[in-house]
């Protein structure tokens, strides 16, 4: 299907949204909707508990017996009470990572109110109208900080300062309230899938998702819409590790230390086969990440070894890719082992996790 479609299906033990361009799929998010465990971007009273010596940390009870960790809680106090954010999910042995830097997100703004200022997005580049978003915004500074979304482009003040104004009231009720637990959710899957999107055509879900929607979207009822954009098997292929290229084909293995990649010619024939793949798969790895919600260190061995203008060729695109997929990665550039490496934000749970039956 043509243009920007946004997919949403509910079955009775997971939420799934997917977002594909032109045919492509560009990114999923998935919800479990039995699992009540703290999830990335929830918002937490918590009370410290104590210190970790040596790493600066500090552990907090979150309330129902949960238990977090701050890794930086140089001005955390032992018996403190603060409103933090969920910024990583517990995993295994690891507990609920926090941050006392949360964000209130709306459909064009973030609050923070740790962070003062108002940034907006360098997408947006005419300057009157970065200007004309600041004029807004003014009026709210001594509140906290705002970051401006690129779809704010062209939103009426009216809308700008109705947004800001609804956050600093969320933000003090939730300040109010002094009991330990969750004080906010974390945006469900559409929510997180339509924050970094612009315009989309075409909305499609099944009745159960249609009645969880945002009124800012009118879906078009289908009972399956994922089989109708044949996205379960897209998403059975995410989960394998080997994905073809046009030529050639990228094995992407995931372990607790890293993720560790291997690009294959396969049958590419041709005097610059070798690296025709190789800058193919640079521009589909960080893709495959993202949709595979794979992080932490990823390292790449492109095919041949690849030297000179070709391994400068091959990080540019690569660096490219990164940009557009993997926000907040930093690439490190090639080891001495001739691997490219790459520092990835982990996002939570991996895809294959989210869509097992039990997880956990």
């Amino acid at each position: 299907m043509k243009g920007t479609v946004l997919a949403v299906e509910t079955g009775p033990v997971v939420r799934r949204a997917a977002l594909q361009r032109d045919g492509v799929l560009e990114a999923v998010e998935v919800d479990r909707l039995t699992d009540h465990q703290p999830r990335v971007g929830a918002i937490y009273r918590c009370r410290i508990t104590g210190r970790i010596t040596g790493i600066g940390a500090a552990t907090a009870d979150m309330g129902g017996g949960i238990t977090g960790f701050f890794p930086d809680a140089a001005d955390l106090s032992p018996g403190q009470s603060l409103l933090a954010e969920v910024r990583r999910e517990a995993d295994g042995e690891k507990a609920v990572r926090l941050s006392p830097a949360i964000q209130l997100r709306s459909a064009h703004l973030v609050f923070t109110p740790a962070r003062p200022g108002i940034n907006i997005s360098r997408k947006i580049i005419d300057e009157n109208e970065r200007a004309r978003l600041h004029a807004a915004l003014a009026p709210f500074a001594a509140q906290g900080g705002f970051v401006v979304r690129t779809d704010a482009r062209n939103a009426s003040e009216d809308t700008m300062r109705e947004q800001a104004g609804h956050l600093v009231r969320q933000y003090h009720r939730l300040a109010e309230d002094s009991s330990l637990g969750q004080r906010a959710p974390a945006p469900d899957a559409v929510a997180r899938i339509v924050a970094g999107v612009g315009h989309i055509d075409t909305v499609m879900a099944d009745e159960a998702s249609a009645e969880t929607l945002p009124a800012t979207l009118t879906p078009r009822i289908d009972p399956s819409p994922f089989e109708t954009l044949d996205l379960d098997d897209v998403l059975d292929a995410l989960v394998s590790p080997r994905h073809d290229l046009a030529e050639g084909w990228i094995s992407i293995d995931s372990t607790p230390a890293l993720v560790a990649i291997d690009v294959n010619t396969g049958s590419a024939t041709g005097g610059n086969a070798t690296l025709r793949v190789n800058l193919d798969a640079a521009r589909a790895i960080p893709r495959l990440l993202s949709l595979k919600k794979l992080g932490g260190l990823i390292v790449v061995d492109f095919a041949g070894a690849p030297k000179g203008d070709d391994r400068a060729r091959i990080a540019a695109v690569f660096q490219q890719s990164v940009s557009r997929y993997l926000e907040g990665s930093k690439v490190l550039g090639w080891g001495p082992a001739g691997l490219l490496e790459t520092a990835c934000r982990r996002p939570g749970r991996s895809l294959a996790m989210l869509l097992l039956e039990n997880p956990r």
